[in-house]
């Protein structure tokens, strides 16, 4: 660009540290995040946000707490995203006084936390089992005004159904109509999922009527979720049934849900032989 007389702006370099961070070129991000400096080119927001959420994605966690601690210092105010993304980061390490801290410098710097900032709460206090502060984050969020989202319900449906909890996702479920939202395919597939783990199959194809009678199109992950609920309390010879009217639907069958009629066939088998 500047054999051609072009000099590269802050726009240019924003966009090649975001494409090294997406191909998971740190190295070459921070070159690049180096070079724009030595040109005399202020980072903004955008540049910051960019390099600490690609750390963060990458499991680079300490570093990208660093560059955080670094914006500060150049002078470069954090925005809503900037701290949705330390958030982030700090509850993927359970570290929660930390997250406690950082929302209370999120206030003082006068920024409110917005309908992300809740949903990256409620996905990862559920994560971890710490449902009363999700519920917490829900009740704070309607009390400032805020509309909770379809996928901060799914995040807390898919938390409990990873728990066996059926009762608490159905819960969550219901709460979430009572809102005035649709659900959608992902939640339904994480309340099959629920019920799948807590052993209750009837409540899970349940799940699957409700779809097909409120044209929601169930998907791979739906089938595949219903099959494993059914080898969960052994009703193996149920299982090639589903693996069937998936394909009957026009879901192409996945590795997953191929191993799932493996495994059901394997088992049926063997009750055959003895």
């Amino acid at each position: 660009m500047k054999s051609s007389g072009v000099r590269p702006d802050r726009h240019f370099y924003n966009v090649m540290i975001d494409t090294f961070g997406k191909c998971n070129c740190l190295d070459h991000a921070m070159a690049t995040f180096e070079r724009m400096r030595m040109e005399r080119i202020r980072p903004d927001t955008v540049t910051w946000n960019t390099l600490i959420d690609c750390h963060c994605k990458s499991g680079h966690h300490n570093r990208a707490e660093e560059l955080f601690e670094e914006m500060l210092e150049s002078g470069c105010l954090p925005c809503t995203t900037t701290y949705n993304i330390m958030i982030n980061s700090l509850g993927e390490q359970e570290k929660w006084e930390e997250v406690k801290i950082l929302l209370g410098k999120m206030q003082s710097q006068g920024l409110l936390p917005n309908v992300v900032t809740y949903t990256t709460l409620v996905d990862i206090y559920g994560k971890s089992g710490r449902f009363k502060d999700a519920i917490e984050c829900l009740d704070v969020m309607k009390s400032a005004g805020l509309k909770p989202s379809s996928t901060m319900y799914n995040a807390l449906v898919n938390a409990y159904a990873q728990r066996g909890l059926s009762e608490q996702a159905v819960n969550a479920f219901r709460v979430m109509r009572a809102d005035g939202l649709k659900p959608s395919l992902l939640v339904l597939n994480s309340l099959i999922n629920a019920f799948g783990e807590d052993r209750r199959d009837a409540e899970a194809f349940a799940v699957l009527q409700y779809m097909k009678e409120n044209d929601l199109k169930p998907d791979v992950v739906t089938y595949t979720t219903l099959m494993k609920a059914l080898i969960r309390v052994e009703k193996f010879d149920e299982v090639p049934a589903v693996y069937e009217e998936m394909i009957l639907s026009g879901c192409n069958p996945d590795r997953k849900a191929r191993a799932m009629l493996r495994s059901a066939l394997r088992y049926m088998k063997q009750t055959l032989k003895s």
